[in-house]
């Protein structure tokens, strides 16, 4: 999906005048314009949802409500038996125009975005380079609340500082965004270890590769002293098996996509199903020697750089 820098002064608000478009015919024009993915792309990327049988898409990259409407309904529809008849999105900081965004099944019962928590806020010291009045959230931490069958279950939806600049680098930012999570967990709930949440989405960080456990990641305020569990590591039992991002320059597979439960979720669903799509990953991704979709290639075409990462839990 697109990727533009809207912070330039001579296009001032440009960004929100792009993502907050609600009309279809000018929707379509700017699909055209940005029209950075192509149909076999969107293609792709649609297949591999599909096959993650998820009831709730926690999604990143996404530009605006209007698109994911329509990408839900020129694309991803195509392969599904049902939709998904709730959405929720809210603008977020990039300045590139990107959100996260959820697509559910599951009845949406509350939505709260805390794009605009800054370092003060949440009484976090900045990283260097950063102000205490600065927002923390590269993009948002978007708080969902869903309900089925009266039972309830709260989604942090996050997409963390990438590793542009340097993964050590760009590692204080991440630990930031982790603090911050785990601080409006805590806020939220007075026992947090016994309620249903889970905080999940692109962390854009890993803090094990094929079983080795690191200590240069920044996601140390999520997974310490056991406050979240993660399903990748606890469901998939094969190390070579968790990744779901791969990266060539250095030849990298690693899990940079997460979901952190509760401890109490986690307790109640050790025999969960844990599913790894990469169906669509391109075929430079060698490690994966499975059924691939039709139309992947060496690079490109392919559904995404991250592989859709899902999980069947009872609440």
């Amino acid at each position: 999906m697109m990727r533009c820098d809207f912070s330039a002064q001579t296009i001032p608000d440009l960004g929100n005048k792009i993502t907050l478009i609600d009309d279809s015919e000018k929707a379509n024009q700017i699909d055209e314009l940005f029209n950075v993915l192509s149909e076999d792309d969107r293609t792709l990327t649609a297949q591999a949802l599909s096959a993650s049988q998820a009831d709730i898409c926690c999604l990143q990259e996404v530009e605006n409500l209007v698109t994911l409407t329509a990408f839900h309904n020129r694309y991803l529809r195509r392969w599904l038996k049902k939709g998904y008849f709730y959405r929720a999105l809210v603008e977020g900081n990039d300045q590139r125009g990107i959100d996260v965004g959820v697509l559910s099944r599951v009845k949406i019962i509350r939505k709260l975005s805390h794009a605009d928590k800054t370092y003060a806020d949440l009484n976090i010291k900045p990283p260097l380079g950063c102000h205490e009045n600065d927002r923390i959230f590269r993009r948002d931490c978007l708080e969902i609340e869903v309900e089925k069958e009266g039972k309830s279950l709260t989604l942090f939806v996050c997409h963390f500082k990438s590793m542009h600049g340097g993964r050590t680098e760009t590692k204080p930012v991440r630990e930031a965004e982790a603090k911050a999570v785990r601080i409006l967990i805590e806020q939220r709930f007075a026992d947090p270890e016994a309620e249903n949440w889970i905080a999940l989405g692109d962390f854009n960080d890993y803090f094990e590769l094929d079983g080795a456990t690191l200590f240069d990641h920044g996601l140390g305020p999520l997974i310490r002293d056991g406050f979240a569990i993660d399903a990748g590591v606890t469901l998939e039992k094969s190390p070579l098996n968790r990744w779901t991002h791969y990266y060539s320059h250095g030849d990298v597979y690693g899990a940079l996509d997460h979901i952190f439960m509760s401890p109490s979720l986690a307790a109640r669903n050790q025999d969960a199903r844990l599913r790894i799509v990469r169906a669509g990953q391109p075929l430079r991704a060698n490690r994966y020697k499975g059924h691939r979709f039709g139309g992947v290639g060496w690079m490109r075409p392919k559904s995404s750089d991250h592989c859709p990462l899902s999980v069947t839990l009872s609440i």
